[in-house]
């Protein structure tokens, strides 16, 4: 997690505002990833074995000079950038993802999405998640949520699956960039939920998996190795939409109603489906 200073207060913010802004930055970003889809040329390989290609580079280019433009004094946390802060308290924090689900980009999958989260800092030197957004610009949706005032997809309503037997169950996951042990741990909840009878997808989009889980579409989703860029955009989504959010067991011993976007794990969908997931881990 990023270094948080001690800071003043809580401060006024016009989050309508700030929402609709969200909506034109996915735009931009999403109108350079359907630029470059079926023709990117130049993808290379991160240190930590994900892809990059120049639509990530564009996208995320045309966002933070839109943000910056709009709010000089906001602090930004994006992907490829690396730009990141000493935020205080009461600071806004966008956090940016501009192309997640980048390998199925670069082999012409249309499962691939523009995520933006915006928080605010608060005293205890975590952010408080207010605005999330999430575009599929494949498909032309735009996943939108501001807490308080629910989630929508184009402008209709969403509320997440209500909760069935675990044989019944439609739910969709994600495996790191990872070998080994951390992967052998992966394969076997994998295993365990898939014995069980429930339908499985492995799409390779955290923050599109999880606007679809906000949009009831999937009853659940789980991953471990996540950045906040991942998923930011997403716990705002499944809020909004009548959902729970929160980290590993293992990693973190929470109730289904804490989540912290920094500590790299994921569990959501209807409050029901999360316990069951949190059990089989």
């Amino acid at each position: 997690m990023p270094q948080l200073n001690e800071g003043a207060g809580m401060m006024g913010q016009n989050w309508k505002q700030i929402a609709h802004d969200v909506e034109q930055a996915l735009h931009l970003g999403g109108n350079e990833l359907m630029h470059f889809f079926g023709r990117t040329k130049d993808i290379r390989t991160k240190s930590d074995d994900s892809v990059i290609t120049e639509a990530d580079i564009a996208s995320e280019r045309a966002i933070i000079a839109f943000i910056k433009s709009k709010y000089p004094d906001h602090v930004i946390l994006a992907e490829e950038s690396h730009q990141t802060m000493m935020a205080t308290s009461g600071q806004i924090v966008w956090i940016i993802d501009p192309l997640d689900g980048t390998s199925n980009y670069a082999n012409n999958y249309p499962y691939f999405c523009v995520s933006i989260g915006v928080g605010q800092v608060v005293e205890d030197k975590t952010v408080t998640m207010m605005v999330g957004g999430v575009r599929d610009p494949a498909r032309a949706l735009n996943y939108m949520a501001t807490k308080g005032t629910g989630a929508y997809c184009n402008g209709k309503p969403m509320r997440v699956r209500p909760p069935a037997p675990i044989s019944k169950q439609f739910l969709v996951t994600g495996f790191a960039y990872s070998k080994g042990t951390r992967l052998d741990q992966d394969v076997e909840t994998f295993r365990k939920i898939s014995q069980l009878g429930a339908t499985i997808r492995r799409d390779g989009a955290a923050a599109l998996d999880m606007a679809l889980v906000a949009d009831g579409v999937f009853h659940g989703f789980w991953e471990w190795g996540l950045k906040p860029w991942d998923v930011a955009a997403g716990e705002v989504l499944v809020k909004e939409a009548g959902g729970a959010v929160c980290n590993y067991p293992s990693n973190k011993p929470n109730s289904v109603g804490e989540f912290d976007v920094f500590d790299g794990s994921t569990i959501c969908g209807h409050r029901e489906v999360v316990e069951t997931i949190k059990r089989l881990m």
